[in-house]
Formats: C-alpha cells, structure tokens, sequence
C-alpha cells in the first residue's frame, strides 16, 4: 500500500469527510449548550487539506514518490484530531475567556442553559403555569442573534492569524525539508560541517534560552529553540557517520579518545541551554535520541551500555547542577548574612532544583499537599501562593491541571462524551500540553488508542526507513528523527496518564504551538525524503556516509 498514492488519497478524502463531522458535531454541541462555535474557522481549518492535498500530489506527480506514504498520511491524521480538538477549545467562551471573572460568566452562562432545558423538558403543564403561567412555556436556551455585535473571527483576522500562518509554514517546510534532503549534494555538504553545525546553532540558542526566556518560553511565550533539534541532529549523526567504524575498536569497552571526545562534546551542546531552562523533558527527549543513534550506529552491547550509562550520568549531573547553580543564585544575592560553611552546606543540600522536587512529588503523590518539615522547597513557596489551606494552595497551583486532565480521561470511559460534550475547557492549556487529555475525554479509551497506534505507525515506519538506508548518515537521520518523534510522544502522554513526571512537552503535530508544529513537519519531510532516496530504482551510495 506504500506505493499506491490512490490509496492515500482516497484516505485523505475519507478524512476531510470525518473532520466535517467532526466540526458539525462540535458546532451542534456549542449550539446545545448555549453558544455558536465560529463557522468560518470550521471553514478555515477544513480548507487547510486544499495546501496538504496541493502537497500530496507534488510529491505524487512531480516527485513520483516511491517512499512510504503512510508516514504523510498518519501525520495529517494526527493533524486533523489536533486542528478539530484545538477548534473544540478555543471556540468554546470558557475557555477563551481572558480572567477569571469572564470565566465565572461562561460557565454560568453554560449552565443555566442545562437548567432551562431541563425545566422546559421535565416541567409538566401544571407546574409550568403555576412558575410562568402558561402551560406551554418554554425558557430560551440560545442566546438571541445580535446582529449588531461585531463577530471575532472575520476573513481578514483568519488570513493574517498565527492559527492560519503556523500550519501553512508548516507544509513549506516539510515540503522544502523533503526537497533538499532527497540530494546527495546537500547531504554531502550536511556530513562534511556536521561538526560546524552543531557549534554555530548552539551560540543562538544558549543566548535565547539564557537571555530572552522565563520558564522555558520566550518571544511571545514560544518555544523558538525547536528548530535547534534538526541542527543538533545533523551534528550528531554527522559525526557518528564519520567515526562510528572507529567507535567500534574498543579497548576494555571504551573506544579511543580521540574519537570518543567529539562526540562528548555535540551531545552535550543541549546540555546548558536546557539546564539554564531546567527544561528536563526535552533533555530526557534528546538524550533519548541519542542512545538511540549510538545504538544503530555502533551496535555493539559493551559499547551500547556504556553509552546508556554516560547518558544516565550525564542527565543526573546535569539536575545536580541546575540545583547547585540555583542555589548559589539565591544564596549570593538574598542578602542573607550566613557563613562561608553554612553557604556550601545550602549549596550541597539543595543539588536538586525545586522544579523537579516539585514534578515528582506531583507525580507521586497527585493533590496531596508536601509536608513544609519534609520538603522545604514547599515551605518556601507556600506563603506567596493564595489560599486558606496548603491543601487548597497546592491544589490551585500545581494539582488542579493534571487532577482535572485525569478526572476528563476518566469520565470519557470507552467511547467518550463525545465531541464538544465533555469539560476539558476547565484544564488551563488544554490546547498544548494535555491535549491527549482532550481527546480521551471526549472520544474515550478508543481515540486515545487512535493516537497512541499513529505514533506507533510512525516509529515503525521511521526504524524501517532507517533500516532500509543505504549509507551512515541517511539511516542515523532517519533513526533520529523517529527517536525524536516517538520519545516526546512518551513523554507527553506518559505525562499526562501520569505515568511519568509531568514535563511540559508538547504533543507532536497535534499540540497547539508554532515551532513545535513547524519543526514536526520539517522532520517528516526529511524522513519522507530519505524513505523516497531508498526506494529510486537505480540509486545506489554516492559517498554519502560511507
């Protein structure tokens, strides 16, 4: 079926066909309940398949693909879930509300519309005219047409949006993504300043992420250091295609020096931008990845395990770090008059930073609120957190968005609430983070399974593409592009079904967000574009990793 694009047209036919459902079923919710869902968006997001269908026949007709096609179309599936659940969120007035005030008023709103269904429902006659005075009295459940306000979403807001823009740069650079990489010229020129790449993307992205960020976002609560992930990968796979040979000489398990060191050095270049971030789940993604590419590469076990052990090491020190570096912050500038002893003991006691200390007491033990005696990091945040209670402060800051996300996935049960039946608009950035949450709550157990089996069709589809290269550093791209993909998938859903720490990793293609989507569909380009090179009849290795 991998070589039939009729099949995976017709799929993506059956699928705007599904979405439009989906939005009427969103639409008729939002009317139930009290509001009109835009329509114009519904359009908006419908007429973004005119671009991927545009795509999908470029690389059809002009390309001649002769990849796997099941990677495009699982993507535009994980896609589509993720355009129709945003759209779900975002038109619904709770959600969208800017305070909290305005909050209170559409969830009021939403509610007195149940109540007067259920009075116009279940009142009998007598008791309708003893209320209103007339046995047929019906109570409004729609809020009425006022033509004279001004509507949120017009053209001119839906072209120029970010929610438009985002997608559409999207598809340009899976489209370019593929162009350049099916070359052997460019990838010759990737190889050859692997090394070079990975030193010249680090500088931005160390001053970005030090300089310009708060809590792991910047320039406009983005997270502009996605792209880095492609850069970082080339630099490694680069270099692990040039020594990967030598590598596997080892003595008493360990490989030369000389060779060892280089790619010490661009496996760490992540390492301090995400430590000054404390951003720990994409430093568990990216180490992730590497194991893996080490993996296919040296495919030695000596060497493998050693590789896993200076990884976990790596990841250990490197939390130690962030806590000591933290420490020696707050102790040098609180102005506080302790000793040179009594500093280095806060400094050594204080090795873990209070944002990991946090996550997995939150993993562990959920809404019940840390000990102040038992966890002095709570103690020293507790007070500035509003609230009668610790219970109550702990709860509205840190365990009502996974507790809610978890109580959502539980109430979808099987086949879920349905679409725009369900309460997901009460978890704060649904949209992003617990967007899985979204889904299971109103498609239940199955459209969670339906997420969960498209990542794996996508590992698999990526290992095979790897499996299939047939130089170096072709098939440690196309590893490592499906390590990425595949690990934030874990990370994120494990996350949210907490059987992870929590770590505020997107969701890939279907999470709302601008680089993350951007950088997602700039990786399958690449990936398609290898799966094409490995399968041209008449291609052979042109010295690419060889």
């Amino acid at each position: 079926m991998k070589n039939r694009p009729s099949s995976h047209l017709l799929l993506l036919v059956l699928l705007v066909v599904l979405d439009a459902l989906a939005y009427l079923a969103i639409y008729r919710a939002g009317v139930a309940r009290g509001f009109s869902p835009s329509v114009l968006l519904a359009c908006r997001d419908l007429a973004l398949f005119l671009p991927i269908f545009f795509v999908f026949i470029w690389l059809a007709r002009r390309h001649k693909y002769a990849g796997d096609l099941t990677l495009f179309t699982v993507a535009i599936l994980l896609f589509s879930i993720g355009q129709f659940t945003q759209y779900r969120l975002f038109t619904d007035p709770e959600y969208a509300a800017g305070n909290r005030a305005e909050v209170r008023q559409a969830r009021l709103a939403k509610a007195r519309v149940q109540q007067y269904k259920s009075i116009n429902q279940f009142y009998d006659a007598e008791k309708k005219k003893a209320l209103f005075g007339d046995p047929n009295f019906q109570l409004q459940t729609t809020a009425p047409a006022d033509t004279n306000a001004p509507q949120y979403w017009t053209l001119s807001r839906i072209f120029t949006s970010t929610s438009t823009l985002i997608p559409l740069m999207a598809f340009v650079g899976f489209a370019l993504a593929f162009a350049f990489i099916r070359r052997d010229d460019v990838l010759l020129l990737l190889q050859r300043n692997s090394f070079l790449i990975g030193l010249l993307t680090t500088l931005p992205f160390a001053f970005i992420a030090i300089f310009l960020s708060e809590r792991g976002k910047s320039l406009g609560n983005t997270t502009p250091w996605e792209p880095v992930k492609i850069t970082f990968l080339l630099s490694y796979a680069g270099i692990l295609a040039d020594h990967y040979r030598n590598l596997s000489r080892t003595h008493w398990g360990i490989p030369p020096w000389r060779f060892v060191l280089p790619f010490l050095l661009v496996a760490a270049l992540p390492i301090v931008p995400f430590f000054a971030l404390q951003d720990f789940g994409q430093m568990l993604v990216f180490l992730g990845a590497y194991v893996t590419l080490y993996v296919v590469a040296v495919r030695r076990l000596p060497q493998v395990t050693i590789a896993i052990g200076l990884m976990a090491a790596l990841l250990v020190v490197s939390i130690f770090a962030a806590g000591v570096y933290n420490t020696v912050v707050n102790v040098f500038t609180d102005g506080a008059e302790v000793g040179t002893v009594q500093r280095v003991k806060n400094v050594v006691s204080e090795g873990v930073p209070d944002r990991i200390k946090q996550r997995f007491y939150l993993w562990r033990y959920g809404g019940i609120a840390p000990d102040t005696e038992e966890h002095e990091w709570w103690a020293k945040e507790k007070d500035r957190i509003p609230g009668n209670t610790d219970e109550e402060r702990w709860y509205n800051k840190y365990a009502f968005q996974p507790l809610q996300a978890l109580f959502g996935i539980s109430d979808g049960r099987l086949f879920g609430a349905g679409l725009g039946k369900g309460h997901p608009e009460t978890v704060p950035i649904a949209d992003s983070d617990f967007i899985y949450a979204v889904v299971a709550e109103e498609m239940g157990i199955v459209g969670g399974a339906i997420i969960i089996f498209a990542f794996i069709i996508i590992v698999v589809a990526g290992m095979r593409t790897a499996i299939e290269a047939r130089d170096m550093f072709t098939k440690l791209i196309a590893a490592g592009i499906t390590a990425f993909l595949g690990f934030q998938a874990i990370v994120n859903i494990g996350g949210v079904l907490r059987m992870l720490p929590m770590t505020g990793i997107t969701l890939p293609f279907i999470s709302h967000g601008g680089w993350s989507l951007i950088t997602s569909f700039f990786m399958l380009g690449m990936l398609m574009a290898i799966s094409h090179r490995n399968n041209v009849v008449g291609s052979r290795e042109s010295g690419v990793g060889s």
